[in-house]
């Protein structure tokens, strides 16, 4: 006999009732979907390649999130300054609601990139070469060479203001997690929505223009031609199998948000998450309140964790099998001296 829900039990199933839409996707109840057509019945060899390789991955295994490619101490920087944490999500466009795919010809995006890449010259270039010049040839060459990067570092200004704030994105593929759908941008027509469960991820390579190799994550929908590909290109396969299983657990609301750095403000709004989190004893700003220090430490051990994992098995099966996740691969009495310090 099936013994009955506690006053707890039952108040949290109500909530999450009244939160997540009946089509939202969970992996411990999915839908009995039917099977789609394999790559060689999809098309002929060029269409194969485009779709690229299927991955076979059994949804959030890994979870080394601060692994990815695109996570820093730059993000623990921006977790860190002053702010309500629902401004910091309204920033990000409320994560614990939507996860989004961006394009690059989008003036939101190209802005970003622009600032990142101008940022970069301005003061790793510029800064980083008036400091050697000035060293090894004194104050007055280094003078007339910081005179170059004045422009560099007017434009990194200049885009730094103008993209501040929310991204107004209309071209973007979103996620949302409340509803288990994809929304994805059509020209001159309505946003189409799809089921995310109806998509399979498909890595594929890309060859750059100086003949570097990288690897695209897409998804391909089952049942059509629908092809979303990812905008980043990883120079590693580890990273394309981790931006995978963070969207996967984005939107499955029978697990918590990622534990990922850039969103932890929006834990507390996704009561799956919430709930999580008391249960685990997780600190409200376990990254907020960490050190630079301790963070490269850990980030530095979940990129070995991250690529040493067994891809394809689950969490159960790469443990059972010596792999060790993060925590196990921290020495922990240099990061307490690193604490110490601090």
């Amino acid at each position: 006999m099936t013994e009955p829900l506690t006053t707890k039990h039952a108040a949290s199933a109500m909530k999450h009732e009244a939160v997540y839409a009946a089509t939202a996707y969970s992996s411990q109840n999915p839908r009995d979907l039917p099977e789609g057509e394999t790559s060689n019945e999809r098309g002929g060899c060029f269409t194969r390649i485009a779709y690229g390789t299927p991955l076979p991955l059994p949804g959030a295994q890994c979870r080394e999130y601060i692994a990815e490619a695109q996570c820093d101490v730059f993000d623990l920087e921006k977790l860190q300054e002053n702010g309500s944490d629902e401004k910091k999500c309204s920033h990000m466009r409320n994560p614990h609601l939507m996860d989004f795919w961006p394009t690059l010809f989008e003036w939101p995006v190209m802005a970003r990139t622009l600032c990142y890449v101008s940022g970069w010259l301005a003061f790793v270039g510029g800064g980083g070469a008036t400091i050697i010049f000035g060293l090894l040839n004194g104050y007055e060459v280094a003078l007339e060479f910081a005179k170059f990067s004045i422009p560099i570092f007017a434009t990194w200004l200049f885009f730094k203001i103008i993209t501040r704030g929310e991204p107004k994105l209309k071209k973007d593929t979103r996620f949302y997690r409340r509803t288990g759908m994809v929304s994805i941008y059509q020209k001159g027509e309505d946003r189409l929505e799809v089921p995310f469960d109806e998509f399979d991820p498909h890595l594929t390579h890309r060859t750059g223009p100086t003949g570097s190799t990288g690897f695209l994550l897409q998804l391909v929908h089952r049942y059509s031609d629908l092809l979303i590909q990812h905008i980043n290109v990883y120079n590693e396969e580890f990273e394309v199998y981790l931006e995978w299983e963070r969207l996967h657990q984005s939107m499955d609301i029978s697990q918590p948000m990622p534990d990922r750095v850039i969103t932890e403000p929006a834990r507390q709004f996704d009561p799956v998450t919430s709930e999580y989190d008391e249960k685990h004893d997780r600190p409200k700003h376990f990254w907020r309140d960490m050190s630079d220090e301790e963070f490269e430490i850990r980030r530095e051990a979940a990129r070995k964790a991250a690529k040493d994992f067994p891809w394809g098995k689950t969490r159960e099966q790469a443990l059972a099998s010596g792999w060790k996740p993060s925590e196990q691969r921290i020495n922990w009495k240099a990061l307490e001296a690193t604490r110490q310090e601090v």
